[in-house]
């Protein structure tokens, strides 16, 4: 009996051990959503980064760098490019310049190209006490790798000094340009000349040579390009000097004259230029205005032919060109049909100028044209029988008319006195 229960016990203790070998421990998975899981990249190196692009910088003011002049005009160039790229102040060559009793070049920095950096810009030529051969010019020193270099570089031929008179954004859509200021080498004449860029190519955007000129700059048109006037004298020689404006105006690709006005004048060979020009555009009121103002305004100065001044015969200037601008008067007013003004002034012409005083040959001559006209001679037939009287009895009347220099009309044959021919 014990057997068996032994048996039963070994049987029970083995069924126990042998269900406790067949149990396992549990597998763990975190649940991931499929929508977050992404293929790594088959090349899973980083690009390097991109370093940033680097400022332009110009080179750096050293105050102990001294600046050597040139030895010639063919040398400012490159001397002024390598003292600044050196560390020099570029203001150092103007006041270096300010010593000598004429100063022929000048220099200022400003920003001609709107990238934030200044050009520098050198004008002129060297001093006399250089030697200078006058042959100036024109530089542009742009910065660009941590140095200047020359941009571009305009010879300007025979002048005797150069002022930069400042930096002025002359067109809406272009940067700035710089107006210098030339005087020639010889004789009175200066120019204005403006140089920029002009769609990304420098250029000279502006050029006028008068006589002692002044540069006026404004916006007419409110359209951001600017309108240049100049204002001059009529000459620097011989003959009356008259205010001269002449007006520029850009037409897309370039500064052209547009007008060109001449300011009251203050002689009466003025007002007799005046009364030509008038009539050679056809504009016989304009003309018959002028002669008027020539005959009757005491205001009006009196300027010598040159026989008159060659002769010392001052005296006689006043009353030939105030019979002249009568003569001249009378027989407009004749030409028009209006007898009784023509009349008039004749009768004003002889009354101040009797036979044998100076200016009386004008008298007789609108007496001969009155006389032909109202026979029913047109106008070049009476001038005609004028001019056979001016030859036959004066014919060195063109001493005193006509003669007066360079800027006004001149009278060289006394065919010409006459308008009608």
């Amino acid at each position: 009996m014990k057997n068996v229960i032994n048996a039963i016990t070994t049987l029970i203790l083995t069924s126990i051990m042998l269900l406790g070998c067949a149990q396992t421990t549990p597998e763990f998975t975190p649940s991931v959503p499929t929508s977050t899981l992404k293929p790594l990249p088959t090349n899973t190196e980083l690009p390097p980064s991109e370093s940033p692009t680097e400022a332009p910088v110009c080179p750096a003011i050293n105050p102990e760098v001294e600046f050597f002049p040139p030895e010639d005009d063919g040398e400012t160039g490159d001397t002024i490019l390598s003292y600044i790229n050196d560390g020099g102040d570029p203001h150092e060559i103007n006041f270096f310049f300010d010593q000598y009793r004429l100063k022929t070049l000048d220099l200022i920095s400003a920003d001609l190209n709107d990238d934030g950096l200044n050009e520098i810009i050198v004008a002129g030529t060297l001093p006399p006490e250089f030697n200078s051969t006058n042959e100036g010019a024109i530089y542009i020193f742009g910065c660009k790798n941590k140095s200047y270099e020359l941009k571009v570089k305009f010879n300007i031929d025979r002048i005797s000094n150069a002022n930069i008179i400042r930096t002025e954004k002359l067109l809406n859509e272009q940067p700035h340009q710089v107006i210098i200021h030339y005087q020639l080498l010889a004789g009175w004449g200066a120019y204005y000349i403006a140089v920029g860029l002009l769609n990304g190519e420098w250029r000279v955007i502006f050029r006028d040579s008068e006589f002692f000129p002044k540069i006026v700059v404004f916006d007419e048109e409110g359209d951001g390009n600017k309108e240049i006037a100049i204002h001059s004298i009529t000459t620097a020689t011989q003959g009356p000097q008259r205010e001269m404006i002449s007006t520029f105006k850009w037409d897309g690709k370039s500064y052209t004259l547009v007008s060109n006005q001449l300011m009251p004048g203050t002689t009466r060979v003025e007002y007799l230029d005046d009364a030509q020009s008038s009539l050679d555009q056809g504009d016989i009121s304009m003309a018959i205005a002028y002669y008027d103002r020539a005959a009757h305004d005491e205001a009006l100065h009196d300027f010598l032919s040159r026989e008159e001044w060659s002769s010392n015969r001052t005296e006689l200037s006043r009353n030939y060109q105030i019979s002249f601008a009568l003569f001249r008067l009378a027989i407009l007013w004749f030409s028009t049909g209006d007898e009784e003004t023509g009349k008039s002034v004749l009768y004003d012409l002889t009354e101040q100028f009797p036979k044998n005083v100076p200016g009386y040959e004008f008298a007789e001559a609108a007496k001969i044209f009155h006389e032909q006209t109202a026979r029913g001679a047109s106008p070049p037939q009476a001038c005609s029988r004028v001019t056979v009287f001016f030859t036959e009895k004066f014919p060195d009347l063109n001493i005193h008319i006509g003669n007066w220099g360079t800027s006004v009309t001149d009278y060289n044959q006394l065919v010409e006195l006459c308008p009608f021919l």
